[in-house]
């Protein structure tokens, strides 16, 4: 028996070491277990936010809407899911804020789009408000919508001369250059246009212009007769100006200083250059010259004319005149005139009209200022 009550002891005790391990064993089990459902958890949380993420990139993607989101809200979604994962896991990395390129990108196009329509604008101001008069200061350019002004340029009047001057010699081509339709008649020896020049100073220039109140300025003059005829009809003193410097010379060796010495030979774009600073002058001529060609290509050019023509006069109250030559009619001269008198400045009055020539296309008019 008491073999068998210690076998019962021992028994008793063996079934406590076991119950005792036996209860570590399952606590260890439990914590095991828990640590499993926590991880489970998480993998199904970490699952359901890879899957969410999914869900709203298509939607993004596509546009339509993102489910299990109330109607009417929008998720900002770098946000939500930083908020999502900082909820699921602390140590996850946490998304990157949205980029800006597209907002640089907008920034940047708005400022080309602005840079454009200022240079539109700024183009615009200059070509149409504010080089309207410069445009007429011997540019060469021809009205709006009209073709260039050839004759405006030294250019081709130099082109022009050499073509006249070899055919004076017996060397020219068969045509001149492109221009105006030339009226100088059968002239062998100079180039006199209308074949008029007699009958422009001693009806013209002798009765109105008074050589008491300084010398004469005339306007392209070519090889024209004019100097020695302006000698002759009592004006000791004239300058002769031309844009063509082969020609000057040509006159300048036919008038040389010591045997002419009133009569001025110069090269001078009048339309750039404007008059000799040096002297006002009695009388302007512009013998089938620049009036000639500019109302027909470039008539906006010829207000600055007038006023260049105005300042190499001798002022009022003085009758210091401009003498023309022009293919204009009466009439034709008085709409150009009433059209160019903008202001006061470029009044003239037509004082007296003259048929020139034998051709029948030749009118001369002497011109007062108002």
């Amino acid at each position: 028996m008491a073999g068998a009550g210690q076998e019962r002891e021992v028994s008793d005790e063996d079934w406590e070491e076991d119950d005792y391990f036996d209860d570590g064993a399952m606590d260890i089990m439990d914590e095991e277990l828990e640590e499993l459902q926590e991880m489970e958890q998480i993998e199904e949380l970490e699952a359901k936010q890879v899957a969410w993420r999914q869900q709203v990139a298509m939607a993004m993607e596509s546009g339509d809407p993102v489910n299990g989101l109330p109607q009417g809200l929008r998720m900002r979604v770098g946000e939500q899911e930083t908020r999502d994962e900082e909820a699921v896991s602390p140590s996850a990395t946490k998304l990157a804020p949205q980029p800006v390129a597209a907002t640089r990108w907008e920034f940047w196009l708005l400022a080309l789009v602005c840079l454009v329509s200022f240079c539109t604008t700024l183009h615009f101001t200059w070509n149409h408000l504010l080089a309207g008069p410069t445009r007429e200061v011997g540019t060469g350019t021809g009205g709006p919508s009209g073709p260039p002004c050839r004759q405006c340029k030294a250019e081709w009047w130099q082109d022009f001369w050499q073509w006249r001057l070899q055919e004076l010699e017996g060397q020219g081509r068969s045509e001149p250059p492109r221009g105006m339709q030339w009226e100088w008649g059968d002239s062998a020896n100079n180039t006199d246009w209308y074949q008029s020049s007699a009958e422009f100073v001693d009806e013209l220039v002798r009765p109105f212009a008074d050589p008491g109140l300084g010398p004469v300025l005339h306007l392209g003059c070519g090889d024209a007769p004019v100097p020695e005829l302006l000698l002759r009809a009592g004006f000791p003193n004239s300058m002769h100006i031309d844009i063509a410097p082969q020609v000057i010379e040509v006159m300048r060796r036919r008038y040389p200083v010591k045997e002419f010495p009133g009569l001025g030979f110069s090269t001078r774009d009048f339309l750039k250059s404007g008059p000799p600073a040096d002297a006002r002058y009695c009388a302007v001529l512009d013998k089938a010259g620049i009036w000639d060609w500019l109302q027909e290509e470039a008539p906006q050019m010829l207000p600055h004319l007038l006023r260049l023509v105005r300042k190499a006069l001798v002022p009022p109250p003085d009758e210091s005149v401009y003498i023309i030559a022009t293919k204009q009619t009466p009439s034709e001269l008085a709409d150009t005139l009433a059209s160019v008198h903008s202001s006061a400045a470029l009044d003239f009055h037509v004082e007296a009209t003259r048929r020139l020539g034998n051709s029948g296309v030749a009118w001369g008019y002497v011109l007062t200022v108002l």
